[in-house]
């Protein structure tokens, strides 16, 4: 199978003329001009692509909680809705964002160019304000070099969130896929408009050919262009005929072009039909398992490791981001498995819970089963 992948890449690349550069060559080279810009914008597929998974992801939302374990009973949570923190995740990242336009952006950019910078800035030593970085320039001696507002600054590697896409390698691969698409659609598109081909011939009423005949093919030529402005019909007057020739654009085949746009898709954890609004319950619950999940989780990795200390850890506070899991499953399978996981002791009350962004109660760590469960002990004898 890799080999016939690579016979493929091999025959659109000759067509193409286009090179292929060597992955880490090519993530060096860029990573050295201060740019991780991993595909050209030009195409429409990748433009789609980083819309959707942006926007999914940005979809999520946040929770402080201050968790204060309770040896002989549920541990209690302590939602902290009003810190500085809360608030700028949640309402107000910025004075020109609303959250789901500013965590777009930042998602967008992982995408993008692999990594997004965020610095927070602080009042009074509280967080009130998420800023995202232009550009991300690089690392030196323990310090993170990024412009914003068209000038370059550096920061402790621990005072700013550094936000990494994991798939970056997959990124800087799909770059020679975009290109090759790109130059196919612009080759194609030149073809339709060049101008100096012969598209067809029209025949005129007369045997003599000269000059003066010439002259008035040419007339009677943009007469008919003329006429055909309006709505691309023109005529035919008696004793013309015209004869249109085919004509074909060089570019790679249909097939060879949907292979690699099939490619892109596979390599974002994107179906096609999650476009069209097609998909089934179980595309889309891969999709989020595999794409948005994921996100989501480098997310609040970097928030809980760069907002609070070592201690405050210790002490409980944990930023927790969730999505609405009504967005992912039906109510009918989420009902039914809570019911089924509950009275089949697979899962506790504040288990279930959690899985919906509520908080624990006290008495919900108990495992419960219904009465027709019958209570088996091991029978000794009989090992």
């Amino acid at each position: 199978m890799a080999g016939m992948i690579v016979n493929m890449m091999n025959r659109i690349v000759a067509k193409s003329g286009l090179s292929i550069i060597h992955t880490n060559l090519l993530q060096y080279q860029q990573r050295r001009s201060g740019s991780i810009k991993y595909y050209q914008a030009n195409s429409i597929y990748v433009e789609n692509i980083l819309n959707k998974i942006s926007t999914d992801v940005a979809m999520m939302r946040f929770k402080h909680w201050k968790v204060t374990k309770n040896e002989d009973g549920s541990d209690h949570v302590e939602w902290l809705e009003t810190s500085a923190l809360s608030d700028v995740l949640s309402y107000s990242p910025n004075e020109y964002e609303v959250p789901i336009v500013f965590w777009t952006r930042v998602i967008r950019k992982m995408l993008e160019e692999g990594i997004a910078v965020v610095v927070p800035k602080y009042m009074n030593g509280n967080v009130n304000e998420l800023i995202l970085a232009d550009d991300f320039a690089g690392y030196e001696d323990k310090k993170v070099l990024f412009s914003t507002d068209s000038e370059m600054r550096t920061a402790n590697i621990s005072d700013v969130y550094i936000f990494e896409n994991p798939k970056e390698s997959v990124a800087v691969k799909l770059n020679q896929i975009v290109q090759i698409i790109d130059e196919n659609l612009s080759a194609l598109s030149a073809g339709i408009n060049e101008r100096s081909e012969i598209k067809g011939f029209l025949k005129l009423p007369t045997k003599v050919a000269d000059e003066t005949m010439k002259n008035k093919a040419q007339k009677r030529i943009n007469n008919m262009a003329e006429t055909a402005k309006t709505n691309g019909i023109s005529y035919l007057e008696q004793g013309e005929e015209f004869q249109e020739l085919s004509n074909k654009y060089e570019t790679i085949a249909n097939d060879d072009l949907e292979f690699l746009k099939n490619q892109i898709y596979q390599a974002y954890g994107i179906n096609e039909k999650l476009f069209t609004c097609d998909y089934t319950e179980e595309q889309y619950r891969a999709y989020y398992q595999t794409i948005v999940k994921l996100f989501m989780r480098v997310i609040t990795e970097e928030l809980n490791r760069k907002s609070f200390s070592k201690t405050a850890r210790t002490q409980g506070h944990k930023i927790l981001a969730y999505m609405d899991i009504f967005d992912v499953s039906s109510l009918k399978d989420l009902t039914e498995f809570m019911f089924k996981s509950k009275y089949t002791a697979v899962n506790n009350s504040n288990e279930l819970r959690s899985l919906i962004g509520l908080p624990p109660y006290d008495g919900g760590n108990v495992f419960e089963s219904n009465k027709n469960a019958t209570k088996i002990e091991p029978n000794i004898n009989s090992y």
